[in-house]
């Protein structure tokens, strides 16, 4: 409900602020990822969300809502550029078109607002496609040898905001009235062609964005940080368990799920981040070398869901002087993030790994809303400066939530070792492998794992593991010691596995709030003479 009444609000004061033409959105749709990209940063907020994969039933929504931040501070004040929508309804302070003359092009030429659209050309476009026509090469879109539109992939969508037209600022939110901000940003989005999951061809399942960001002012932006916000969701039977994380080996933010007869992994990855002098070292440019630099990498990240949990750091920022919080590393409030695996200060929440079942995790309800800030810097941001950041949209959906997380790291690995022309431009399919049975470590103990989440309702997870063949039994009783569930109840090979348990389907039963057990008891072949049992308790909250 909160992203409907929230909707409303935003349509409405798009309309009071712009012109029907001037806020608009096109659809990247070249492949199995739509995205409805507005040309103001974000995605197009409506009923089904702002992008959804094709490869789901049902066109399922993967993300809601995304955008670029740039943050810093000019003369010790904090200015900030941002897309971000939450209560108190506060949306994108980005103004369509560039900063043309010193002015905001909405203010300066608001009578040219159809100029300032979002540009979508695609292979074997010419003139007859409107936006081929009228490249916008004037304000930085990118042109060929030849003075012609350049595709990038299969398809090009290419457009032009700024945070200097104070009409897109209200005040109608904790943000307060923020000051203008001569930031420029030119954002650039691709896609190649393609239809097959990526066991056939990794780029049919990833959309790729240039953010080339501009200083256009007088003045110097101190301590500066480029972020990637976003709120995934997936809308899928019985899930609210949108689980936020962080790869800072891969440089990956992204949401997994365990509790849907889908579990796909969605993430972001950092390419190339901002960058700074480093004698020695040479950074990657709009695509080329740039020597005595480096590429920034992910400095810190922030993580939100629905509601919070109730714990206020699990919010998104809502004023300025939080969002450079949490820019900086730290929760909202401005506390310390220490790592409760480590008990070490950390500028990453949820960096552990759900494959292993290993460091800092969550693995509770999350509601909808959930996703996370990335960041990276710091950096100095000289007038006229020109600041450059390439990531990619890199989901994947294995056979459970395991496998889909191992898939779309091998992407980022593939990714991350292409050079840029064969990302930008190639053609060349790419796949992840499906991982061998033989291939896998064998268990060398039998374990029965504490469900996840505890408490729950109505879904939860029981792990386990065998290292022998053998007849596995896996029940689930009430206080009274009432079987009323069989998860498993067959010979098994030596393995891990994972049993879902659903208290309103298993078995047609709708079972009553309070405390459960589980049971694992192992026969194992003639040969052992070893009998496995053991039971743990959880507690279901309705």
């Amino acid at each position: 409900m909160r992203k409907y009444t929230f909707l409303i609000i935003i349509l409405l004061s798009c309309e009071i602020i712009y012109s029907q033409t001037a806020v608009n959105n096109k659809i990247l749709e070249i492949n199995n990822i739509h995205l409805n990209l507005q040309n103001i940063g974000n995605l197009k907020i409506n009923g089904v969300g702002g992008g959804f994969w094709m490869e789901l039933p049902n066109d399922s929504t993967i993300i809601y809502d995304q955008g670029p931040w740039i943050i810093g501070k000019i003369n010790d004040e904090v200015h900030i550029g941002m897309v971000q929508w939450w209560e108190p309804y506060l949306s994108s302070v980005f103004s369509p078109g560039p900063i043309i003359n010193g002015k905001a092009a909405m203010q300066y030429t608001p009578e040219d607002s159809i100029k300032y659209r979002i540009y979508k050309i695609n292979r074997a476009d010419n003139e007859s496609n409107i936006d081929y026509a009228e490249w916008p090469t004037n304000f930085g879109a990118p042109i060929n040898s030849n003075g012609k539109p350049k595709l990038f992939g299969d398809q090009t969508l290419w457009t032009a905001f700024n945070s200097l037209d104070s009409t897109t600022i209200s005040d109608n939110n904790d943000y307060g009235t923020l000051p203008v901000f001569p930031i420029e940003i030119q954002q650039l989005t691709y896609a190649r062609e393609g239809n097959l999951p990526d066991t056939l061809d990794i780029f049919s399942n990833t959309v790729f964005f240039e953010w080339t960001i501009i200083n256009k002012g007088s003045q110097q932006l101190d301590s500066a940080y480029f972020s990637f916000w976003t709120d995934i969701d997936f809308y899928l039977t019985n899930n609210v368990y949108n689980i936020p994380a962080i790869d800072t080996a891969l440089d990956i933010g992204y949401l997994w799920s365990f509790t849907t007869e889908y579990e796909p992994a969605v993430g972001y990855i950092l390419l190339y981040g901002p960058t700074i002098p480093s004698n020695g070292n040479s950074a990657i440019f709009k695509g080329r070398t740039k020597t005595n630099y480096k590429n920034l990498t992910s400095s810190a990240n922030h993580i939100f869901f629905g509601g919070g949990a109730g714990d206020p750091k699990w919010l998104p920022a809502f004023s300025k002087d939080e969002a450079w919080n949490i820019a900086r590393g730290y929760y909202p409030n401005g506390t310390k993030k220490i790592d409760p695996t480590t008990n070490k200060k950390t500028n990453f929440t949820l960096s552990g790994d759900p494959v292993t079942d290993t460091g800092w995790l969550y693995k509770e309800y999350t509601g909808g809303g959930s996703g996370f800030n990335m960041f990276s810097g710091p950096f100095t941001f000289a007038p006229g400066d020109t600041q450059w950041v390439m990531m990619a949209l890199i989901p994947s959906l294995g056979n459970d939530y395991a496998q889909s997380i191992k898939w779309m790291r091998q992407k980022a690995v593939i990714l991350k070792s292409l050079p840029y022309d064969s990302l930008a431009f190639g053609s060349t399919p790419l796949v992840v492998s499906v991982e061998s049975e033989k291939e896998k470590t064998l268990p060398t103990d039998f374990v029965l794992y504490q469900n996840y989440p505890n408490p729950f309702n109505p879904n939860t997870i029981i792990g386990y593991q065998i290292s022998e063949t053998g007849f596995v039994s896996l029940k689930v009783y009430d206080v009274l010691g009432k079987e009323v569930a069989i998860l498993a109840n067959e010979f098994k090979q030596p393995g891990e596995y994972r049993a879902k348990f659903n208290v309103e389907t298993h078995r047609g039963k709708s079972l009553p709030s309070g405390i459960y057990f589980y049971t694992l008891r192992v026969s194992p072949s003639a040969n052992s003479k070893l009998d496995f049992t053991q039971t743990k308790k959880m507690l279901l909250i309705k």
